[in-house]
């Protein structure tokens, strides 16, 4: 009867703190259990707490999260442990159970926990991984304001907790840097010492702030801070598996100052400083061959072009990278090669800047790109090939710079939607739990709930059905579309299906917003108090999460969908520009080589043969095998005319 409350409680607990903002925990249920004697006090022993914690370390370090969290569950919270609280293997307990919950996603009650244990001041020995953690749930959740002020009211005033200062200030810094307060932001970020963690990841956001200023000189500084520190120093400052990652982006950002500074050269030196081994070395040779370009160095571009190629064959850079080759070869009056360079440009991102207009006005080519996008994340994850599109282009997906906020808000979806289905059959299983405290064999059926909630699922899958088949339907016409049927002939079609797509949107939104308005049906009156009261009152809450699950999921969905929205069309604003720059390239390949042609013809007509137009192998085959051709370089050894000239004057004299 105990394990299983423990396990039902643990469950009641993250349903109503998932659903309703709840203040009721699992020792709640401990205390009323005890108060029914339902649950011994007595029973409660050192050499029995410790035990658990034994079992539950050996289920938290294999990844069984589940077993691991209901052990400490009942170590952490029921009253048999209660007077060991102060001791080390209860505080172990404690963070370890912070871990487990954070490892599942529950990350409201993991910061609870943490609280906890930061509570009992910093003589302990888990105060400093507490506080840590405590960062990093919260960098985790993106609530950084709330979880500023909770720490700042955890650390005792006047102590000298210099790594706790450290990782207040450093979350300070990033609530003041996530609400735009740029000011408040740099002065937290600059208080972060040596000795804090954060300390890199602090010095290169200050660096961000002065590029948005406009300050590049400043910018340099902090970001020289992070780079040009030498890793074999004695004593730089702390380290961790975020510094070198943080350290060649340094490197980046010192090139891209340099650029916008117009110092080409400065910007060369610090795109070479990213490290062979760097996931970043595409994107340094790509920017190092602009920025020499821009320098009016193409020789040195295209040389550096020619290494991204070979080096990084199947980078998106090789294909974008094509019109900064076509740039260099019109600089070296390569008219023809500058042209063909061009077209390639346009023939291959002509028809993807289409593409994304459709994906732009269609809700179902957006999901499907969000899914080709979440596929790419657990292929990079897994280390396989990269992603697939489902008739979306690939390197489409790999131009696509994601805005870090959609990966985050699906990994909330997948969270949310494993608790929910752990938490699916929990009203089922409390009302077991009541019928057994009243003697029963089988909880009462709530009749009226079951066909309102067999209704509601109905629609809800009704729903889902269109849904699917409005995407099939998406499909079909992208089939056409590549077996060759013309816009013209799919304009109807396409216009059609977004008109569905549209009302069926509206549909969604409105049965969302009646299911989460939808009143609570009558219930039968419980006790207030004692454990009937809980499980009663969380049997209610756990019948309202479905709903409130299904409106939460919404929101998130929606925030991810815009999230990507926004990214493909920062994207398609880059292909387009660079479309644009590539017709105005092409224009003026054609005119330098129609001015080339009138220039020969020019000099035909003047009765001079165009070095250019020689055949060198034809000339060649005129000469004695005594003699040697040398062709044409751009001058006429002017000097040597300039030499015999001089020397016939003074014979005159």
């Amino acid at each position: 009867m105990g394990a299983s409350l423990v396990s039902t409680g643990a469950r009641a607990q993250d349903a109503a703190a998932a659903s309703h903002g709840d203040s009721v925990t699992l020792a709640d249920y401990m205390n009323a259990l005890a108060a029914r004697r339902l649950l011994a006090a007595e029973t409660g022993s050192v050499e029995r707490m410790r035990e658990l914690a034994r079992r539950a370390e050996t289920a938290y370090f294999a990844h069984h999260w589940d077993d691991a969290s209901l052990l400490l569950f009942e170590v952490v919270e029921s009253p048999r442990f209660a007077d060991f609280a102060d001791l080390d293997e209860f505080r172990g307990a404690t963070y370890m159970l912070a871990g487990a919950l954070t490892e599942m996603g529950a990350l409201r009650s993991a910061s609870r926990y943490l609280e906890h244990l930061l509570a009992g001041g910093p003589e302990g020995p888990y105060y400093g991984p507490a506080v840590r953690r405590f960062v990093d749930v919260a960098l985790r959740s993106g609530d950084v304001a709330t979880a500023a002020t909770t720490l700042a009211g955890l650390i005792p005033e006047g102590t000298n907790l210099p790594d706790a200062q450290n990782e207040l200030r450093y979350l300070r810094g990033r609530a003041a840097y996530d609400a735009n307060d740029l000011a408040a932001a740099d002065t937290a970020f600059a208080q972060v010492t040596r000795r804090g963690r954060f300390y890199a990841n602090a010095h290169y956001l200050r660096g961000v702030i002065a590029t948005r200023r406009g300050d590049l000189p400043a910018a340099e500084g902090q970001f020289c801070s992070i780079a040009t520190t030498a890793d074999t120093d004695h004593y730089t400052f702390y380290v961790d598996d975020r510094y070198f990652a943080i350290k060649d982006l340094a490197w980046l950002a010192l090139g891209r100052v340099a650029h916008e500074g117009r110092r080409p050269d400065d910007a060369f030196y610090y795109y070479f400083q990213v490290p062979n081994d760097s996931a970043r070395v595409a994107s340094a040779l790509f920017e190092a061959s602009w920025s020499m370009y821009e320098g009016d160095d193409p020789d040195t571009a295209l040389d550096l072009l020619d290494q991204l190629s070979s080096r990084f064959p199947n980078s998106p850079y090789v294909d974008e990278a094509g019109l900064l080759r076509a740039y260099v070869h019109l600089d070296r009056c390569e008219f023809e090669l500058a042209s063909e360079l061009f077209t390639r440009y346009q023939t291959r991102f002509g028809p993807m800047l289409e593409e994304i207009d459709r994906v732009l006005a269609s809700p179902a080519r957006q999901a499907r790109l969000e899914d080709d996008l979440l596929t790419a994340e657990r292929r990079a994850a897994a280390g396989t090939a990269g992603a697939q599109g489902q008739g979306l282009d690939d390197l489409l997906l790999a131009l696509l710079t994601v805005d870090p906020r959609f990966y985050r808000l699906h990994t909330r979806i997948r969270t949310l939607d494993a608790e929910a289905g752990r938490a699916g059959r929990l009203a089922t299983e409390l009302g077991a739990v009541r019928a057994r405290l009243h003697g029963d064999d089988s909880p009462r059926a709530a009749v009226a709930r079951d066909e309102y909630e067999g209704e509601t699922a109905q629609v809800a899958h009704d729903l889902e059905s269109a849904r699917a088949l409005l995407a099939g339907l998406t499909q079909q016409l992208d089939t056409m579309r590549d077996g060759g049927a013309t816009e013209e002939h799919l304009a109807d079609l396409e216009q059609g299906v977004q008109q569905v797509a549209a009302r069926l949107g509206r549909l969604e939104h409105a049965f969302a917003r009646a299911r989460a308005a939808s009143p609570e049906p009558e219930t039968e009156a419980v006790a207030a108090d004692g454990v009937e009261g809980l499980i009663a009152r969380d049997q209610r809450l756990a019948r309202r999460l479905p709903t409130r699950v299904a409106h939460l999921r919404a929101g998130l969905v929606d925030a991810a969908s815009q999230a990507a929205v926004h990214s493909l069309r920062e994207l398609r604003e880059r292909i387009a520009g660079g479309l644009r720059r590539s017709r105005i390239g092409k224009i003026d390949a054609v005119m330098g080589s129609k001015r080339r042609i009138e220039i020969q013809i020019e000099s035909l007509a003047a009765g001079r043969f165009p070095p250019e137009l020689q055949d060198p192998l034809r000339v060649q085959g005129l000469l004695r095998d005594d003699e040697e051709y040398w062709p044409f370089e751009g001058e006429y050894w002017s000097d040597e005319f300039e030499e015999h000239g001089n020397t016939d004057e003074g014979d005159d004299e």
